[in-house]
């Protein structure tokens, strides 16, 4: 189990751990190889920002079919579902009925259109249909794999531990940093070597930073999530959650075409207090009514 003990602790007490050297030096050159044919020379860019950009520099990566899983080939795939990344959201869910909800390779340069400062955000409006209460059995684990190493000047993630928010209900799901500076003053950049692994929560804030030099990172974002649980999961519904017409759809929808889409139904044993007040922060325009505790 490459994720020990003190890594799960980390994640209990932050909300998010960093596993450097995840990958061994054949996984790696593996994933190189086969990442060097799907985007042509964006590995060898990467790797020395002296050489040519790629012509196809630009292209959003989730809007390219061949960078989702499947992937063409073999080792990105055994990557991807790792009996490690899936113990691990095994041991946060606690219990091993998953499924894997995301996977795609992200990647980026200085001067793309993705290089820039976001703001502080939870990843939840397109990961649920609903919001991501504390209850664990229906806990998401997110991972950013990292195919390139980062330092300060390659555009570092950075995340704020749990311990710097308190919420009872975590809404909005980004602030800017005047309104909310803490978490900005409070966040860790995730500076690593090429095969390290970021593993965080629906619940845990964090943001992209801006390029400081010219280089790229090459990633991929996985993410395993309970299964059973059909409103979970950015490849359905729930992608479209941070939409405003998505939002407003919801508020005016009945309880049975909500159903339709995966929307827990009323009965339910995901709806307790916590899910219906982050539900109704969320949705505020939507009659909460038929999904009141008994």
């Amino acid at each position: 189990m490459r994720f020990k003990s003190r890594h799960l602790e980390h994640y209990r007490q932050h909300g998010y751990v960093v596993v450097e050297n995840f990958l061994t030096e054949d996984e790696l050159g593996k994933a190189h190889e086969e990442i060097d044919r799907l985007i042509p020379g964006w590995l060898e860019y990467a790797l020395n920002p002296n050489k040519p950009k790629p012509d196809h520099l630009n292209d959003p990566p989730r809007t390219r079919r061949d960078n989702r899983f499947p992937f063409a080939g073999e080792q990105l795939n055994a990557i991807t579902l790792h009996p490690d990344l899936r113990a691990f959201a095994a041991i946060n869910a606690g219990h091993d009925d998953l499924v894997c909800e995301q996977a795609d390779l992200t990647y980026k340069y200085q001067g793309h259109r993705a290089d820039k400062e976001q703001l502080m955000h939870l990843d939840y409006t397109n990961h649920t249909l609903v919001y991501p209460t504390i209850d664990q059995q229906y806990w998401q684990t997110a991972y950013l794999i990292y195919y390139t190493g980062v330092d300060e000047g390659l555009a570092p993630t950075a995340v704020c531990s749990w311990q710097h928010y308190k919420d009872e209900i975590l809404w909005p799901t980004s602030y800017e940093k005047h309104k909310r500076a803490s978490l900005y003053e409070n966040e860790v950049k995730v500076i690593v070597p090429a095969g390290s692994v970021l593993a965080y929560s629906m619940r845990t804030f964090h943001r992209g930073t801006a390029f400081r030099r010219a280089g790229a990172r090459i990633g991929e974002f996985v993410t395993y999530a309970p299964s059973g649980c059909p409103w979970l999961g950015i490849v359905g519904w729930a992608e479209q959650g941070d939409h405003k017409s998505f939002q407003d759809w919801v508020e005016t929808a009945t309880v049975e075409e909500r159903s339709l889409l995966g929307f827990p139904a009323p009965g339910d044993a995901y709806w307790n207090s916590e899910a219906f007040a982050g539900v109704a922060a969320r949705f505020p325009g939507m009659d909460l009514r038929p999904y009141q505790l008994i």
